[in-house]
């Protein structure tokens, strides 16, 4: 049967067979260790399941799959529950170690793309400054070398 006869059950597209492999955003070890943070916070303010989940409007079994780490909390939410315990954001990532593995070799593989990133920021900064500086007049631009001159001697005074 072709795809225009009638009744034909249209195939998948290939986006849509690649996402059904395992998620590229699964949760992390950071990811757990965050929902274990939610538990423990929750059970020291003696809050139940279902009662954090009215808070938060959402079902328990939301709140459940975010303490075992089966599903990422968002910062929003994050924020949202660090509002309602009255602790800082930091809480839930208190005591983490850089135990993840992963996550540092992911770090490793795109520190040369934000080395990258750094360069051209660099390029532009100094782009936007010397367009500034041709704006000024020359008495205004004698001034500011004068200036960045006498920051650099202080800078140096410092260092030693």
């Amino acid at each position: 049967m072709s795809r225009s006869e009638p009744g034909a059950a249209p195939k998948p597209s290939p986006a849509r067979r690649v996402r059904r492999g395992v998620s590229p955003r699964k949760p992390t070890g950071v990811d757990k260790h965050v929902g274990k943070r939610l538990r423990l916070l929750r059970q020291i303010n003696e809050v139940s399941l279902e009662k954090l989940a009215e808070i938060v409007d959402v079902a328990p079994q939301q709140i459940q799959k975010y303490e075992i780490g089966e599903t990422r909390i968002s910062a929003s939410r994050i924020f949202e529950l660090s509002k309602i315990f009255c602790v800082p954001v930091a809480w839930f990532y208190h005591d983490l170690e850089a135990s993840s593995a992963a996550m540092d070799a992911r770090v490793e593989r795109r520190r040369a793309d934000v080395d990258a990133v750094d360069r051209v920021t660099e390029a532009s900064r100094e782009a936007l400054l010397l367009g500034y500086f041709a704006q000024l007049g020359p008495d205004m631009q004698q001034k500011l070398v004068d200036f960045a001159r006498m920051l650099s001697e202080v800078c140096a005074g410092q260092a030693k």
